[in-house]
């Protein structure tokens, strides 16, 4: 795959209110905990074929199905780029459910005749490529799964020499703690790939991962940003602790929730 999926920097050093820190996943259905690792797949795909998005949503129907009567339960997004220089593919498909839940799914896809057919639809429209990770929640509202629709970021970062994970799970957990109250952001994670492709498509050793609300709330996060001093804590993140590639933005839609 040619493409480079890079993105996102959280908004360090926003002034706001309102964030809700679960610290239960039943708070707005989510999969797991705050701080805990969600199993997050990310297809990175191009269309061939003539294929478009809507034969794409039209073979996810029966995925979804075959999802449904297999009891699997898991959260699923159809993302397009926005903001993406240099983006050769035509959409990203995320999905996250927690890692058992992952195993059978996977089980029972590659197993079943079902499974089977459903993997031959998709490869006669589109390329993949795909990654697995431990993605890590670490502030989120229960408000932002009120729609379906919302603006998604990443960015890939590299640990810098010297910096101990330790150093940087803390360095993570402030920021959660510093902009507990801020009611622009909907969702941040940190994402750490465990297996599939890693160099190219997603350049780094892990990913921020954002969600907003809409566009007026990814506006107003990056004027706090350029305009109310939250340019320094960003500074100071990539002076001292990773080095990141730059952030890419995406249009994110709910296809199946969890």
């Amino acid at each position: 795959m040619k493409a480079t999926l890079t993105a996102f920097f959280v908004c360090f050093g926003l002034q706001a209110s309102t964030l809700v820190m679960a610290d239960d996943h039943s708070d707005g259905n989510w999969i797991v905990g705050v701080g805990e690792g969600v199993a997050h797949m990310a297809h990175i795909c191009t269309l061939k074929n003539g294929g478009t998005l809507n034969d794409v949503a039209e073979i996810d129907k029966d995925l979804h199905r075959f999802m449904d009567d297999e009891n699997i339960r898991g959260f699923r997004q159809i993302l397009t780029p926005l903001f993406a220089v240099g983006a050769k593919y035509d959409y990203v498909a995320f999905d996250f459910m927690d890692w058992k839940q992952l195993g059978i799914e996977w089980d029972l896809f590659l197993g079943s005749k079902a499974g089977n057919a459903i993997a031959s639809k998709y490869a006669e429209i589109e390329d993949c490529d795909a990654m697995v990770a431990a993605a890590y929640p670490l502030l989120r509202r229960a408000d932002i799964r009120a729609d379906s629709k919302r603006v998604v970021s990443v960015e890939w970062c590299t640990r810098k020499d010297g910096v101990s994970a330790d150093q940087l799970n803390a360095k993570h957990r402030d920021v959660a703690t510093a902009n507990a109250d801020i009611k622009l952001i909907g969702w941040w994670g940190v994402g750490y790939p465990v297996a599939g492709v890693r160099d190219g498509a997603f350049p780094g050793d892990f990913y921020h991962l954002v969600n907003y609300a809409d566009m007026k709330t990814f506006a107003a996060a990056k004027n706090a940003i350029a305009n109310e001093e939250g340019w320094r804590a960003r500074a100071d993140y990539h002076t001292s602790y990773a080095d990141c590639s730059g952030e890419h933005v995406l249009i994110g839609e709910t296809v199946r929730d969890y």
